[in-house]
């Protein structure tokens, strides 16, 4: 009899397992790089696949997106880029 292995069947490859691990969660929030490390998800161990547990994602949103839309908030350190082909 072998033994049942952790976690459960990976939805987009089908062939690995999503098991219980931390990583860094990374989004963009008004043009500047959102990055919280040590944050639990399930990981494939084929296609490396992440999910986020959804009441961590309730709770970012909550705290960071809905707040963070508001445009009174300005980036720490303003955009030095140069216009792109096509801008005057």
């Amino acid at each position: 009899m072998t033994a049942k292995r952790p976690g459960y069947a990976c939805p987009r490859c089908t062939v690995g397992r999503c098991t219980p691990q931390r990583t860094t969660f990374t989004d963009m929030l008004q043009d500047q790089l959102l990055s919280i490390p040590n944050v639990p998800a399930h990981i494939c161990d084929v296609c490396n696949l992440i999910e986020f547990d959804q009441d961590l994602l309730d709770t970012l949103w909550e705290c960071l997106y809905k707040g963070g839309a508001r445009e009174d908030i300005a980036p720490a350190v303003p955009s030095k880029r140069s216009p792109s082909f096509g801008e005057s």
